[in-house]
């Protein structure tokens, strides 16, 4: 019914674009992970279990070392879970269910993998993803911020390169992504430094480079995005098992 992976690296990585015939169910004890697919850029902290449904296409990368386990499911075992990439925060049981199925592999209890798809179908889902918009021209804004997150051109400014009138760059953004400009390069930013901070990045160094001008504007925005100010995010993350 699956297979269980143990997942490490010392370093950062980085997995080219593929895809599995399997769904993958993956949970990071250790560091941080980020999913890509076509649809956006998902943040996968420890102690979190993301899901890739059969089929799709994705790239995984991270900046730090990172340790973890994916469990590849049969495809009759993925109904019950979503249709696209989806973060779970995982509770106690969940990640306890999570942890004995990697360990007992094809061992394993079938009535255990089935307590775990439950479970997770009860799980809060989390809204660490970044989405990216189709449009080419919106695109190329978008690839552009997520490499230069400093960046802090007025939405005019973005509007002429992308060669569209304010309102046109406004409309397409909201319809595309789901957010306004202002809030998607906020969550952009924020998505940057829980990187940078999972790789040991200080919070200073990460505040300037992600265009804020002063230390308190940076934790700001990022305790409205993620509860936490950076130092109990680090202190969270590094607690995680």
């Amino acid at each position: 019914m699956f297979t269980a992976e143990l997942l490490r690296h010392r370093t950062g990585h980085h997995t080219q674009w593929h895809r599995h015939e399997a769904g993958q169910l993956c949970r990071i004890t250790t560091g941080l992970m980020v999913i890509e697919t076509h649809k956006g850029r998902s943040v996968v902290p420890a102690k979190h279990i993301v899901w890739v449904p059969p089929g799709q296409l994705h790239a995984a990368s991270s900046e730090s070392a990172i340790e973890g386990c994916s469990l590849y499911l049969d495809s009759a075992c993925c109904s019950a879970l979503p249709g696209e990439t989806t973060l779970f925060d995982a509770d106690d049981l969940t990640s306890a269910l999570f942890m004995r199925l990697s360990e007992q592999g094809s061992e394993h209890d079938p009535r255990m993998l089935s307590v775990l798809l439950d479970e997770l179908a009860r799980c809060a889902r989390n809204r660490y993803l970044l989405p990216m918009p189709a449009d080419s021209r919106l695109s190329k804004v978008t690839r552009h911020l997520m490499q230069c997150v400093d960046d802090n051109h007025t939405v005019e400014h973005h509007a002429r390169h992308a060669g569209m009138s304010v309102r046109t760059f406004n409309r397409r953004f909201r319809a595309e992504t789901g957010m306004n400009f202002v809030n998607w390069r906020q969550l952009a930013r924020v998505v940057r430094a829980m990187e940078w901070l999972a790789a040991g990045k200080p919070v200073g160094w990460i505040a300037l480079s992600c265009g804020y001008s002063s230390v308190s504007a940076f934790i700001a925005i990022f305790r409205a995005y993620t509860g936490k100010t950076p130092k109990q995010w680090t202190l969270k993350e590094s607690h995680s098992a």
